[in-house]
């Protein structure tokens, strides 16, 4: 009797895996996948650490920048955050350490300037710093221009009006200069007066300087008239001017007088009166 039967040949060990091998090859692969883990985080962390580190400095620039630009705000009156400073501490803070700064730096410098001037009695000034002017004399001037509300024929009257109106150790009173530093002066007056030809036949204007002395007369020292005839009928302007070099005491008195106050033009840069010392009388 012929077995039909057909019996399955035998599986080879090759061709099916042992579960001890399965299980030490996923052994393998855990433990790589680890310490790819472990490995990638560390190098991330380095680099993430060198990214802070750059990170603040970048920062500690950004918050000097922004410092320095609520100066500029500041100086310059733009609109701050109310969450800021105010602006007069922030200038107030940072003009206190720009003056640390330089004080700590004159102290380092100060050694190296005395040894390189040792043979000097007085060290020189550095570059940038402007001498010393506590010992220059001052200067003795003044500058004024015509008032009119007060001008009469007994005197012109002056105000501190102008580019160039400066005073000192010259007193001004009731129209008159006083001089309070006797010596070599020089003494000015320009008088800027509107005529016209029915005027002028009546009378020539004319500018006086006196000069009054203590239990003494009004002395004349300058004098100046208008030698211009007008031939129009309307307003035409004409000036006088006097000036000359006088030495005066103490206490003397000048002063500006005209033959008709109403005609004169007292605008700043047309009538004006001053005087400013020289030197010192012989």
């Amino acid at each position: 009797m012929i077995n039909s039967h057909i019996q399955s040949p035998a599986a080879y060990p090759s061709q099916q895996g042992s579960p001890f091998s399965i299980m030490k090859i996923a052994i393998w692969l855990f433990t790589f996948s680890v310490l790819a883990q472990i490995i990638g985080t560390c190098i991330f962390g380095i680099y993430f650490q060198k990214k802070l580190d750059k990170i603040e400095d970048e920062m500690d620039l950004h918050e000097d920048y922004l410092f320095l630009r609520t100066i500029q705000k500041c100086l310059k009156g733009g609109n701050i955050d109310s969450t800021l400073l105010n602006c007069k501490e922030v200038i107030a803070k940072f003009r206190k350490l720009i003056s640390e700064v330089t004080q700590c730096d004159q102290s380092e410098e100060k050694p190296e300037m005395l040894t390189d001037l040792k043979d000097i009695s007085i060290p020189a000034p550095r570059v940038g710093e402007e001498p010393n002017t506590s010992n220059k004399v001052p200067a003795i001037a003044v500058h004024l221009v015509g008032d009119k509300l007060h001008s009469n024929k007994e005197g012109l009257h002056w105000q501190e009006k102008g580019y160039l109106s400066m005073r000192n150790q010259i007193s001004y009173t009731n129209g008159k200069l006083q001089v309070e530093t006797p010596g070599v002066y020089y003494v000015y007056s320009q008088v800027s007066f509107c005529v016209n030809s029915t005027q002028f036949l009546k009378a020539p204007f004319v500018q006086y300087i006196y000069t009054r002395r203590e239990n003494e007369k009004e002395r004349l020292l300058l004098k100046g008239a208008n030698t211009h005839i007008s031939q129009t009928p309307n307003c035409a302007l004409h000036s006088t001017q006097l000036g000359a070099v006088f030495t005066f005491k103490k206490n003397d008195l000048i002063f500006v007088t005209v033959t008709d106050p109403s005609c004169i033009n007292y605008s700043p840069e047309f009538t004006y009166f001053g005087m400013f010392k020289l030197g010192e009388s012989s």
